[in-house]
């Protein structure tokens, strides 16, 4: 693995031994390859949980944006916020299943794992529950 430049605003020192490590780590949450594994649970409990309900809500929330812009000026497009809405909701009871599959990289109990899906399916249960309301119908 090639040596990333150091980050100047960070002190040498506080600086992790393997920074490219967790730089890789990172761009790889961006790739077609890790949602797949995600979805079908062979990530850790903590990056299925985290990535699956977070990272994919700060990608969803800008799509909502332009579709409600969007159908603030064409009403017809309206449609558009329950549908997404809907396939949010699916795709979190998706998350749901690979929470209750994935592996934890530590040693966490069973606890978190049903902490994880309870709260993923709540999540779930609200876009799906919500939807038919967002496009003013």
């Amino acid at each position: 693995m090639t040596k990333t430049p150091h980050d100047d605003h960070i002190p040498a020192d506080l600086t992790p031994k393997n920074e490219g490590e967790i730089q890789a780590e990172r761009a790889r949450m961006f790739t077609f390859g890790f949602w797949k594994s995600l979805l079908a649970g062979r990530e850790g409990l903590g990056d299925t949980f985290w990535a699956g309900n977070y990272l994919a809500g700060l990608l969803f929330l800008p799509i909502m944006v332009v579709f409600l812009a969007l159908a603030s000026f064409v009403p017809l497009l309206s449609p558009l916020l329950s549908a997404s809405f809907v396939v949010f909701g699916v795709y979190l009871l998706g998350v749901a299943r690979a929470v209750a599959i994935a592996q934890p990289k530590g040693n966490s109990g069973i606890g978190l794992r049903i902490f994880g899906v309870i709260w993923t399916l709540m999540n779930a249960g609200m876009c799906l529950v919500y939807s038919p309301f967002v496009a003013g119908q």
